[in-house]
């Protein structure tokens, strides 16, 4: 009997081996949404889910401090900024995941990013500040100030965990909450404790969003960032993400937690270093475990995937200011935890926010300096410690290091190390970030590309992989509720008003028409009229000239549309105010540019091929589009 077992465990486990050699590979692409252009690209890529060169996309970001009832049918409360009204987009998305998932494309709902997990106060104080101007090249943030004593609320304590350029406020950040209150959160934190193996874990639940939280180490009362709202109804929003997805009908969820804060924070050992950051290790898989526990019970079907550090599987010394040996230290105390994810959606590395500066460390090794060099270091850290993991691309210029302080430094994805990349681990699949992301640089290879080479890699002759990111247009499909009762309200839930008779717009640009701003001298778009090229338009606050004829597709800085900046009154002119993109001078028609300058305009940065004067940036090409001044671009960002 012990033989036939014996053998019985081999045939199971060759089985379950061959399972996942036949499985197909991901090539997944990050959608970020908002409410401007969201609906529109999404309704792009769901009209051609069976030739978009990608088999997963992850909608991001929603707030790790999510609330939603199972039935209820709306978005009010998971921050994911897809539409501001009516049930804030949830029929809309439903319909496109569901249009996505028949033409072969799988759809994930991320939670977190870089700026649903950044702590403003404690960043600047932690992260950067703690280390000094000589240990972090993020420390111009805050001499720009004058120092960190000039760094208050009022700043966002110097802007560290986005620039002032990006316009944001505290209302755009969060953290990961610990709902003590939650069944699955304490049976998550008991497995953590089971088996931890460093530190003894503290949790830490008084660091509750939305409310005041005092740091005895500098006598501080701050507000923890993120909505508070979860927690006054006692909802868990690990659970209610599966809720969420279940109701959505997606496949599965993401975590994507770069809290660099906590580690910093809560880091433990000798004054000088090295560093243990066990504490983040155990709140972070108490989280995957509170989620797995939650699609156990509510949706098996669902997959869970994350998105980890570069730094994360390497299990030397840690010095802060990254997430170092995070995903080590949990699959080493919780193997089956870490596998459990891995053999599920994925662990996916973000090998990406790289830099070459070898004086500031940022070199993984003196010899690892290239892009290709260092994404092979990082993912061999994975591999060699048994642990399975997927490698990361990013589009267009880095947000790290910053493009406007030290741009020699940066390690965009060029054909060269693409090419060098996917010779190592092109066959597995992987995943970028962003889908919409511009280009940048010339020398760059832009998302379609990046997308078809993965997929051909993973997929090889596959047809969606000669396919191409479809640029948003056409009409954007009304979101609404109608046919969904209202759910009954407890006091552990959370209060939605719905009207079941009224049908709601994703955003405002679906509806039939846009009324011009002030300032707009061009007639208002309308989805009846018929365009022909070179017709003018106003929609959104901005005008807009068609390149060719058009009907129904909504005026966006993309085909066949071309984005002519802001109206007069409704922006500050044809572009953004000056110093919107930090330093980078607003364009100007009367101004002759030289081949390299770089103007702002229509909220992106432009560079100049050759020379040129009075040719509107976007509207031929001795313009090359670049970043957007703004924080949508600037969600994930890594620092090693």
């Amino acid at each position: 009997m012990h033989l036939l077992a014996a053998y019985a465990s081999i045939a199971s486990a060759l089985t379950l081996a061959c399972s996942a050699l036949a499985a197909t590979p991901v090539v997944g692409g990050y959608l970020l949404l908002d409410p401007v252009d969201g609906p529109s690209k999404l309704q792009a890529l769901a009209q051609n889910a069976a030739t978009v060169p990608i088999n997963r996309l992850y909608l991001s970001f929603a707030s790790p401090t999510l609330a939603y009832v199972p039935g209820s049918n709306t978005l009010q409360y998971v921050g994911l900024n897809y539409a501001t009204s009516g049930d804030y987009g949830f029929a809309d998305i439903k319909t496109k995941v569901a249009a996505l998932q028949a033409g072969g494309v799988e759809v994930f709902l991320s939670v977190g990013g870089w700026d649903y997990g950044c702590f403003p106060y404690m960043y600047t104080y932690y992260s950067i500040a703690s280390y000094g101007a000589t240990d972090n090249s993020n420390y111009y943030e805050i001499t720009d100030f004058g120092g960190l004593a000039n760094c208050t609320i009022a700043n966002q304590w110097c802007y560290t965990c986005e620039p002032q350029s990006a316009g944001t406020t505290l209302a755009n950040f969060a953290v990961f909450p610990e709902p003590s209150y939650s069944s699955t959160w304490q049976a998550a934190q008991k497995y953590v404790i089971a088996t931890a193996g460093g530190d003894y874990p503290v949790f830490h639940p008084n660091l509750n969003p939305g409310l005041q939280w005092t740091d005895t180490n500098n006598s501080m009362v701050v507000t923890v960032p993120g909505d508070n709202y979860f927690s006054t109804v006692n909802r868990d929003p690990y659970q209610d993400l599966v809720y969420l997805a279940k109701d959505l009908g997606l496949a599965g969820v993401d975590i994507d937690y770069e809290e660099m804060w906590h580690a910093d924070y809560f880091r433990n050992g000798p004054s000088e270093g090295p560093w243990t950051n066990y504490q983040t290790v155990y709140k972070y898989s108490a989280i995957m475990k509170d989620v797995l526990l939650n699609i156990a019970a509510i949706d098996p079907t669902l997959k869970l995937s994350t998105a980890a550090a570069a730094a994360g599987g390497d299990s030397s010394d840690w010095w802060g200011g990254n997430l170092k040996d995070i995903w080590y230290y949990v699959f080493k105390f919780y193997p089956d935890l870490y596998n459990g994810i891995a053999n599920s959606g994925g662990v996916n590395i973000m090998t990406y926010d790289l830099s070459d500066n070898e004086s500031d460390y940022e070199c993984p090794t003196p010899t690892a300096c290239t892009l290709s060099e260092q994404v092979q270091y990082y993912m061999n850290t994975y591999s060699a410690n048994g642990m399975s993991a997927q490698v990361g691309y990013e589009i267009g210029t880095p947000a790290y290091p910053d493009p406007t302080h030290d741009p020699t430094h940066q390690l965009p994805l060029i054909q060269s190390e693409l090419t060098t990349i996917l010779s190592t681990f092109g066959a597995n699949g992987g995943f970028f970030w962003e889908l919409y992301k511009p280009q940048g640089a010339p020398t760059n290879v832009e998302a379609s590309s990046v997308a078809q080479q993965i997929c051909k890699a993973a997929l090889g002759s596959a047809a969606r992989c000669s396919g191409t990111i479809p640029q948003p247009g056409g009409a954007v499909v009304s979101s609404t509720s109608a046919g969904t009762a209202p759910t009954s309200i407890s006091a552990t839930q959370p209060t939605t008003t719905v009207n079941p008779t009224k049908t709601t717009t994703a955003v405002a640009s679906a509806s039939p028409t846009s009324p011009p701003s002030s300032g707009c001298t061009a007639a208002a778009w309308s989805a009846s009229t018929a365009y022909n090229g070179g017709a003018v338009v106003s929609y959104n606050g901005h005008q807009y000239t068609a390149q060719w004829w058009s009907q129904n597709n909504v005026p966006t800085a993309g085909a066949p549309w071309t984005d002519n900046g802001a109206c007069s009154g409704s922006g500050g002119g044809s572009a953004p105010a000056p110093g919107s993109c930090g330093s980078t001078a607003a364009w100007s028609s009367t101004t002759a540019y030289n081949s390299g300058a770089s103007v702002v305009y229509g909220g992106y940065i432009y560079t100049a091929q050759w020379w040129t004067q009075g040719d509107t940036p976007g509207s031929n090409s001795v313009w090359t589009k670049g970043n957007a001044c703004s924080a949508s671009m600037r969600r994930r960002r890594l620092y090693e």
